[in-house]
């Protein structure tokens, strides 16, 4: 067999290497669950859940389970408008029992607005929690309700937040009433009822308790359970035709680093999967965490299994955190994992960190055992830095009001804090954006020792994406926005955010990537509007950095140019709200903008702080059936997060466009970077680039020496080019060949189309010169990333080549 690991050939003769695993394993992984609100925050009531396998809406405002529809094969990529029922029904009500009376569970007083907290979101599962209930007319308990959803399973959970249970014997009950001209109910055992929807998906309700009783009466089904119980489940899952439920996989865990310990592994039914309690058992930042896992199948059918990877206590270096699935010889098998956690823990609540969880979906072939390997690293993958995307719980953190606690997500190269945190939904900081913070920093001051080597850095955020104003000035904001995650761990992240301006006039999809190297932090915006009906607007920021609802930073520099120099570097002004500087054409191949000479915000508390600069890498956006040029503009606002006027870079259309109209798109891709603002605080391994900051920190150069010298050339020999920025390369015949040059740092380059993640050629040189990959690695076959395509079913690998030369522009 031959394998090329993209720098020389290698020649394994053994044809175990050869092998793969069962192609059930990928069975799951087109998966998408999304949890979204179809109205802008402060207006929603109700948030909608929409997977492979279920539609919900739930009324939080009014606590109503309003809809439930099973979503057949042809129905996945339904829009919304063609999933949601005209008529708003009643379907759930819950209660508890006192001496033979009922008293039913309401919004508590001044409650109803907060639409409860995001707690995990991702590809695989949602929990979302809404707390501060209340009996009506009835004993002063409060209560909170948990709902969660898998792709194939969802649930409501009843939970009593008193720390105190009372003498007296009391009852929990979830009450269903299913419309019998849409729901056909049936009792399928002791403790299950079925409930057929449309198109004859059948799905078993039943209780996470055997005490519990579920029973049904026509098209009304109760769960019943004691208050001492402290909480009541009602449980919805699909029927597979595939799998028998007295069938089960066997798990069994066993940490491969010493002392190799068995771990725990356990069914937990109120989560509906199977729970494996990692050790956490690696050496902080620079280990590895590697757990073995045996799944067998001992069943004639096949199976499928939920799994939940969990740390809950302790957990190293929680802001970075690559969570990979490999096969028994290390290889990635691409195998999809949410990464969801939280570190927050300010006060109590049930869902407080410190926490990381890993979700995903395993199917087993009949009569097969399957060895894999979980891999977790944090700060490293090999020798380079890892990226990590994950969602962050804001649980436990800071003060609720009716539009805070929602979808957070965090990115990270490294371990050493957060790098760039995305809010989509804005509902406490209104911008994308929120913190962003350099890579490599430390502190210059003797007598301020923040920040420390591989540490949080300082914030220098915000930013936002298609920030339109309405002609009375009015912020517009984007609504029904969901996820796709494309890839998350460990070379680079693709996460895409999709929605609709506020009034449905336009599709929005913003994807965001970030790589890894070990100079600086880069990430890159492939940012899309496509026009349905006239838009029209007194401003619109294509991209802005900060944002004029979260800045953090201000930068007395402002300069512009592109791949041929600069041509403009002045001293910013802010004396005046508004635009300072409008219409700068951004013209070239590379056009680029740099905000140097950064003021240090916090100088009791950071001894550094850090620059920050875009290039425009490409731009495709059409008007009125034309091609038009980009603009830069700055533009100051008073920032309420420093107490001062900042001055805000943009990305425009020409300043006299005030209206887009059906078929007018924007399309650009741009890259955001983080710079050392000081010759001596970079510590990072980079000696090409240690070299130059020394030389040219906090001046526009190096923005300009990114432009000009990080544009890649790529002469393609074999494959077929499919994407520019980040480099994506498809295969022919598992075949790349493929010189690259001008580069700086680390480049990825992903390879698609890739029929087996194990056997494949891939020539990569620089140059014209091989590059020995192999240097990147450390614990063994830890520097690459692998990915699985669920359209075309192939394999996506993605490499981090190393592109310094000793040239500065």
């Amino acid at each position: 067999m031959k394998n090329f690991i993209i720098f020389f050939i290698l020649l394994f003769s053994s044809t175990n290497l050869c092998a793969q695993l069962p192609l059930q394993l990928w069975d799951f992984a087109p998966t998408n669950t999304r949890m979204y609100f179809p109205e802008k925050l402060g207006k929603a009531q109700e948030f909608h859940i929409q997977t492979d396998y279920h539609f919900l809406r739930f009324n939080s405002h009014d606590l109503k389970f309003t809809q439930f529809r099973s979503v057949a094969p042809f129905e996945k990529k339904h829009k919304m408008e063609q999933l949601v029922d005209k008529v708003d029904l009643n379907l759930m009500t819950m209660y508890l029992e006192y001496n033979g009376e009922k008293f039913k569970v309401i919004r508590g007083e001044g409650t109803a607005d907060y639409m409860g907290e995001w707690v995990e979101g991702g590809k695989f599962y949602q929990r979302r929690f809404i707390d501060g209930l209340r009996l009506e007319d009835g004993p002063l308990f409060e209560f909170g309700l948990e709902i969660a959803s898998w792709a194939d399973a969802f649930s409501f959970t009843l939970t009593y937040e008193e720390s105190f249970l009372p003498e007296d014997e009391m009852k929990l009950y979830i009450e269903f009433d299913f419309p019998e001209e849409m729901y056909k109910v049936s009792k399928s055992s002791s403790n299950v009822v079925t409930v057929e929807g449309r198109h004859e998906m059948i799905w078993e309700l039943y209780s996470d308790n055997s005490e519990n009783l579920v029973r049904s009466n026509g098209t009304q089904v109760v769960i019943e359970g004691n208050l001492s119980h402290k909480s009541l489940s009602a449980l919805f899952k699909v029927r597979h035709a595939f799998q028998r439920n007295d069938e089960v996989i066997v798990v069994v865990a066993t940490d491969k680093n010493t002392p190799f310990d068995r771990l725990q592994a356990y069914r937990d039914i109120q989560k509906q999967a199977t729970v494996v309690k990692l050790s956490g058992n690696m050496e902080p930042k620079f280990g590895m965490e590697r757990t073995k896992l045996i799944l067998h199948n001992p069943s004639d059918t096949e199976q499928m299994e939920r799994f939940i990877f969990e740390k809950t206590d302790h957990v190293k270096d929680i802001t970075g955190g690559a969570l990979i699935l490999r096969d028994k010889d290390g290889y990635p098998t691409g195998i999809p994992i949410q990464i969801s956690k939280n570190w927050h823990n300010d006060y109590y609540t049930r869902y407080e960190g410190p926490w990381i969880r890993g979700y995903t979906i395993l199917a087993i072939p009949p009569r097969q055992t399957v060895e894999l390997e979980l891999t977790r690293v944090t700060g490293f993958w090999g020798n380079l830095p890892a990226v990590s995307h994950s969602q962050l719980s804001l649980s436990s953190w800071g003060k609720k009001h009716p539009t805070s606690h929602q979808l957070w997500e965090e990115t990270a190269v490294g371990a050493f804090g957060e790098s760039i945190c995305y809010e989509p939904y804005g509902g406490s900081t209104q911008s994308m954006i929120t913190d962003v913070r350099p890579l490599f920093v430390q502190s210059t001051k003797e007598n301020i020792p923040e920040p420390y080597k591989y540490n949080w850095t300082p914030n220098v955020g915000g930013g936002d994406f298609l920030r339109f104003y309405g002609l009375k000035g009015h912020l517009r904001k984007i609504k029904e926005i969901k996820v796709e995650y494309k890839r998350n761990c460990p070379n680079l992240s693709e996460v895409i955010y999709k929605g609709k301006t506020e009034d449905g006039e336009a599709d929005y999809k913003l994807t965001t990537f970030l790589i890894r190297s070990n100079d600086y932090l880069r990430a890159y915006y492939h940012v899309e509007l496509e026009v349905n009906e006239t838009i029209d607007f007194n401003r619109l920021a294509i991209a802005q950095f900060g944002s004029e609802t979260y800045a953090f930073s201000h930068e007395n520099n402002f300069a512009y140019g592109n791949e041929n120099g600069v041509f403009l570097d002045i001293e910013n002004e802010r004396e005046k709200e508004g635009y300072s500087l409008q219409n700068i054409d951004a013209p070239g191949a590379a056009p680029w903008v740099s905000m140097h000479n950064a003021e240090n915000q916090l100088p009791g508390k950071y001894g550094t702080w850090a620059n920050r600069g875009l290039v425009l890498r490409e731009w495709k956006s059409i008007i009125d059936g034309k091609l038009i040029d980009p603009q830069f503009s700055t533009y100051v606002h008073f920032s309420k997060k420093i107490n001062k006027n900042v001055t805000l870079v943009e990305l425009n259309l020409p300043a006299h466009i005030r209206s887009l109209h059906k078929g007018d798109k924007i399309d650009a891709v741009i890259e955001l970077c983080v710079l050392p603002n000081e010759a001596d605080s970079y510590y990072g391994d980079n000696q090409v680039f240690k070299e130059f900051i020394k030389k040219e920190a906090n001046t526009w150069k190096p923005m300009y020496r990114e432009a000009y010298q990080n544009t890649l050339q790529v002469n393609l020999k074999k494959g077929k080019l499919v994407r520019r920025t980040p480099l994506m390369i498809e295969a022919e015949n598992d075949e790349v060949v493929v010189d690259l040059s001008n580069g700086l740092g680390y480049v990825p380059i992903t390879i698609s189309g890739i029929s087996n993640y194990k056997d494949f050629k891939a020539i990569i040189t620089r140059n014209g010169d091989f590059i020995n990959l192999r240097e990147q690695e450390k614990f063994g076959n830890d520097y690459w990333q692998t990915d699985f395509d669920t359209e075309s079913r192939t394999w996506q690998v993605t490499y981090s080549i190393p592109m310094d030369v000793k040239i500065e522009p």
